[in-house]
């Protein structure tokens, strides 16, 4: 029931301190230098021991379309992940027959609820409807089919049997076409999120003050973006000024680098560092299902770039005919969390410049901590859950072992153990 994570350079809230970590029955309890081992000794010499990554925003394809009634595949999941460093995870849902996504949202409350989670892998904490209640014009890879408006008559039944599951942690709704489901549902205590959305700055204002939390994949999924002063911009100008929370997918492929740096240059600025979640909006935890060629997301064909490591969305079936996606809709991500952290790195230690604000190269240490707070610390942040998502005594012993060799720009990120509530995988 003890553990000691040795020798190691430890990321906590106050500095890089060298030394012990020490595990006692799931939670932190000593930290530092002269820190008394206890129990298992693992030798994190030469490492970095940063908070757990916490996968917020990630889609398991083949659990949603092959298994979707078979708890035993979240598990499958679970010890994917843990070896990426995934301390938590979500697994979020697309647009899909209704009837499915409460089959789906059910095995993941028995699988939430089963003795094997948090053991054999990285713990599930629940799931994330995104798809259901977007705007079909900002699909994307979604099979707009199975959305549903905000504003019918049907919605607000709908949000009730989505959390009578009791594992929707998450939910995506627009404020296109009204607030009023947004409101309704914040007020059911889930957290609400937008994407896929071409709302108006004072639609999103609205929403906000209703209680929408954050922006889903910010950038991605049309943002309704406005340069002229009319009506204050859309979705992308009220993520930036709104002190709303922002998902990043940081593969280098959904959103420029450059934006990447943009936005989160003018949140640090503004003091918002915190409301930052780098996300990976994967289709394929276990690496080893990536499909060769072409896979259905529903009635969405999509297959791998040709050249590059990312999906895309070839066609639509419709009607019994297949209607062509426009150029460069993509399907989710082929990221892992422990490359979102490398990307990341690479980024903060090299001086660079964004389309809006350049930047001075940062240290390594300091690369480190910003790099933590977006995969670990600020999703817990959201989630209003204090008990986790940091390196401190009292907290939950989520924990990442990293080796990190290379030189500024060109740091290979390596995960040597993952730490979860206090059971050590090595990998």
């Amino acid at each position: 029931m003890s553990l000691t994570l040795k020798n190691g350079l430890i990321i906590t809230p106050r500095g890089v301190l060298k030394g012990n970590l020490v595990v006692e029955n799931g939670y932190i309890t000593e930290i530092g230098r002269f820190a008394e081992p206890k129990g298992e000794v693992f030798n994190c010499d030469g490492c970095y021991v940063v908070p757990g990554f916490r996968e917020q925003h990630m889609h398991d394809v083949n659990g949603l379309t092959k298994f979707l009634a078979e708890p035993d595949r979240i598990g499958k999941v679970s010890r994917a992940l843990v070896a990426q460093g995934v301390t938590a995870f979500h697994l979020a849902t697309v647009a899909m027959p209704f009837e499915e996504i409460l089959t789906y949202l059910e095995t993941c409350k028995i699988y939430m609820e089963s003795s094997e989670n948090g053991i054999e892998g990285a713990r599930f904490e629940g799931a994330y409807v995104e798809g259901t209640f977007i705007n079909a014009e900002c699909a994307g890879a979604q099979p707009r089919e199975y959305v549903i408006s905000p504003n019918s008559s049907e919605a607000r039944e709908v949000v009730d049997s989505l959390l009578k599951t009791g594992v929707v942690k998450f939910i995506n709704m627009v404020p296109d076409f009204g607030v009023d489901l947004i409101k309704y549902a914040a007020s059911k205590g889930v957290i609400v999120g937008c994407g896929h959305t071409k709302a108006s700055f004072k639609k999103l204002e609205e929403a906000f003050n209703l209680g929408l939390k954050f922006i889903v994949h910010i950038t991605n999924g049309a943002m309704g973006q406005s340069f002229k002063p009319f009506n204050g911009g859309g979705a992308y100008e009220a993520a930036l000024t709104l002190p709303v929370y922002v998902e990043i997918i940081v593969d280098g492929y959904h959103v420029d680098f450059r934006y990447v740096s943009d936005i989160i240059e003018r949140r640090i600025c503004k003091n918002r560092s915190h409301e930052i979640i780098a996300i990976t909006d994967s289709a394929f935890p276990i690496k080893e299902e990536v499909p060769t060629g072409e896979f259905r997301l529903f009635s969405t064909i999509c297959c791998k770039h040709p050249t590059e490591d990312v999906l895309i969305v070839k066609g639509y079936y419709d009607g019994g005919e297949v209607k062509p996606a426009l150029p460069n809709t993509l399907c989710s991500s082929l990221l892992t969390m422990e490359k979102a952290f490398q990307n990341l790195l690479n980024m903060f230690t090299v001086s660079h410049s964004g389309f809006m604000i350049d930047v001075y190269s940062r240290s390594l240490n300091e690369s480190i901590q910003l790099a933590s707070m977006f995969t670990a610390s600020n999703q817990a942040r959201l989630e209003g859950l204090e008990d986790r998502g940091f390196i401190e005594r009292g907290q939950i012993a989520d924990l990442t072992v990293l080796r990190i060799e290379g030189e500024p720009g060109r740091f290979n990120v390596r995960v040597e153990a993952t730490v979860v509530g206090g059971v050590l995988f090595e990998r």
